[in-house]
């Protein structure tokens, strides 16, 4: 049988998995944090197994004839919450290595989960940075960016009212995508903006499956398989919904007559787009609820991340681009993260999501709806290639890092002994 203080650190240690699911944790993460608590209480025999939807931990005394006692947690709802996957990472380092009371630990879990976040006017306003100052770099103008801006920041508003009424997710993208298309080609009509392509990819990219797509890449490295093909499919059913977003709106669009003008596009110096990439970063951290104190480092990876997408992006083609801008904003996030002390998540998310392949969809979807099949085909398989070569960028170079820090603590190790 267990005894009671057994019971309230299984309880604290699903608590604090629970809130690490709820904003948007890799599941190795959830699992190592709940096994660490557990340990760190003295409870040696723990088995920790989480999904994208439930965690479960069992443990028992050790001896040959114990019962074993198994805690299931159901996760309904998750979403993106840095801040609080931030703070859970401190918790459980302060946990892990203090003396810390389990009281004091559900006091501690109970104020980071009642821990105020970005209000909607601050969320709204990362949603227009992130429309406007993405637009430049698919060709949009300074008049693109403004109307790009409004636009996504009326898809946001429309997506948080949409989650009000309790529907599904993918139904909600689906919704506002159709209507950013709607909103871009009534103002191509009104003469506000001449580009249509830049306006509506850079108003849908806050919908974009970056995080999906960036877990999922996590969760196979760390070998939990079931997660992350899960969250795979998440990213194909999010960027489906995407799609057929714009293909509905674009078929609407020419049922009612409408005409789609050639795009009139525009051009930036190379070091606008640094600054453009930042403020557009800045914007997925407040729409995420990123720490206060890691705005700034995250924003310039960002602002890297843009440049070297912006530089290669007409010579070396969309793939390559996203490979190497992957490489270096994971590189920069991993780094970042043991400078600061804090998870790579939060690093890594608002800074690679200009790489994930928004454009590459819209043009499948408008030459599909154009009759141009070939092409259709072609954007799509760009578009599989773009995600492919992301998630294997972010695996190589967290190997890479986790392979460098076990070689220097080894060697670290053996110099004490001698």
């Amino acid at each position: 049988m267990i005894n009671s203080k057994q019971k309230k650190v299984m309880i604290l240690a699903l608590f604090a998995g629970e809130l690490m699911m709820r904003s948007g944790a890799e599941v190795n993460r959830i699992e190592d944090t709940i096994t660490r608590i557990c340990k760190a209480c003295k409870i040696d025999y723990v088995e920790c197994f989480a999904t994208t939807t439930g965690i479960f931990l069992s443990l028992d005394s050790g001896d040959a004839d114990a019962d074993t006692h198994t805690f299931i947690k159901r996760i309904h709802s998750t979403s993106i919450d840095l801040d609080t996957i931030s703070e859970l990472n401190s918790f459980s380092r302060e946990f892990t290595t203090t003396d810390l009371s389990i009281e004091d630990g559900f006091e501690q879990l109970k104020k980071i989960k009642r821990k105020p976040k970005y209000s909607l006017l601050m969320r709204l306003l990362g949603a227009i940075l992130v429309g406007a100052f993405f637009c430049p770099i698919y060709g949009g103008s300074v008049f693109d960016m403004m109307v790009a801006g409004a636009i996504s920041g009326t898809s946001y508003l429309l997506s948080n009212a949409i989650a009000r009424l309790r529907l599904a997710s993918f139904i909600g993208i689906l919704i506002c995508c159709v209507a950013a298309i709607g909103l871009t080609l009534l103002a191509t009509t009104m003469g506000l903006t001449g580009s249509v392509s830049p306006v509506i990819v850079s108003a849908t990219t806050i919908f974009l499956p970056g995080v999906a797509l960036t877990n999922a890449a996590r969760d196979l490295l760390s070998g939990d398989m079931l997660a992350g093909v899960s969250r795979f499919a998440e990213a194909i059913l999010i960027a489906v919904c995407i799609a057929g977003g714009v293909g509905l709106g674009l078929h609407i669009w020419h049922l009612v007559g409408g005409t789609i003008a050639p795009d009139n596009l525009a051009a930036f110096p190379l070091p606008l787009f640094m600054l453009f990439g930042f403020l557009a970063t800045i914007g997925f951290g407040l729409i995420f609820n990123a720490p206060q104190n890691r705005l700034v480092p995250i924003s310039i990876i960002g602002g890297i991340g843009m440049v070297i997408l912006d530089y290669m992006l007409p010579v070396y083609g969309m793939v390559a681009s996203c490979f190497v801008g992957t490489v270096a904003v994971t590189l920069c996030a991993e780094l970042s993260a043991r400078i600061f002390k804090g998870p790579t998540t939060i690093f890594i998310i608002p800074g690679i999501l200009s790489f994930v392949p928004g454009a590459p969809l819209y043009r499948t979807m408008s030459n599909f709806i154009d009759g141009e099949f070939d092409k259709a085909v072609s954007q799509g398989t760009e578009a599989l290639l773009v995600a492919g070569s992301m998630a294997l960028a972010i695996v190589l170079v967290s190997a890479f890092v986790r392979l460098t820090v076990a070689i220097v603590r080894r060697v670290r190790n053996i110099r004490q002994k001698l």
